[in-house]
């Protein structure tokens, strides 16, 4: 730690750094979140709301760069992964056991939506922030992880390609999906979500028919090329 990024001397931003325990600073990251969400509608989410939200319940400056050292970025992150957590629970995992997969995907991706909409004002805001040029990465991975928890939910233990590609396809339809319901409302969402998940089982569908798999003309594609450049040993 720095004396610049902190605003504390460098034994001081430590020590108060061990004295707190994981649970409370976890604490205070999500306090802190949810008091930006609730001044997100009126001024967005920018560093001008992330030191009133830390005013608000109490924080010093350099104790609000200590919980956020990436200011708006991780206060968006926080509340995202906010969301992922409606997913999980013992009623959750009972309800999904008498589901088959695609009803899990479906399920899952509209719960999980929901719980993002709870105040759709502040999801605009927070949509907005991560659509923007220099967020769109913080925006990719955070759609990965929650894809990748609705597959691990529904049950998916893949560790081939279809790994990744499960991922893909769902990080998009949850990415439509949320766009949708902030524009159309709820019931578009789901009949997005449906039509969504209709369209890729159809088309797994049709790929099992074909005698050449996607993915191994991809492959076989790449392999060929490094031939070419590195030479048959290749």
């Amino acid at each position: 730690m720095t004396q610049a990024r902190f605003g504390l001397g460098a034994g001081r931003a430590w020590a108060y750094s061990a004295a707190m325990s994981e649970n409370a600073l976890t604490e205070l990251e999500q306090s802190l979140a949810m008091t930006c969400a609730a001044l997100m509608p009126d001024l967005g989410l920018t560093r001008v709301t992330v030191r009133v939200a830390g005013t608000r319940i109490g924080l010093s400056p350099a104790e609000v760069e200590l919980i956020c050292p990436n200011g708006p970025s991780d206060i968006a992150a926080i509340l995202w992964r906010q969301g992922d957590a409606a997913l999980a629970g013992d009623e959750i995992d009972a309800q999904l056991s008498a589901m088959k997969v695609r009803e899990r995907i479906g399920f899952l991706l509209n719960r999980r939506i929901d719980a993002a909409c709870g105040d759709e004002r502040a999801t605009h805001r927070l949509i907005g922030h991560l659509c923007l040029p220099q967020h769109l990465g913080l925006y990719r991975r955070l759609l990965w992880g929650s894809a990748d928890l609705v597959w691990r939910k529904a049950g998916d233990k893949a560790l081939d390609e279809n790994h990744y590609s499960k991922r893909a396809i769902v990080s998009g339809i949850l990415a439509t999906g949320l766009m949708t319901r902030l524009t159309q409302g709820a019931e578009a969402q789901h009949e997005q979500i449906a039509r969504n998940i209709e369209q890729v089982m159809a088309f797994e569908k049709f790929k099992a028919k074909l005698p050449l798999k996607p993915e191994d003309a991809l492959l076989g594609a790449v392999s060929f090329l490094g031939k070419l450049r590195f030479g048959v040993a290749a």
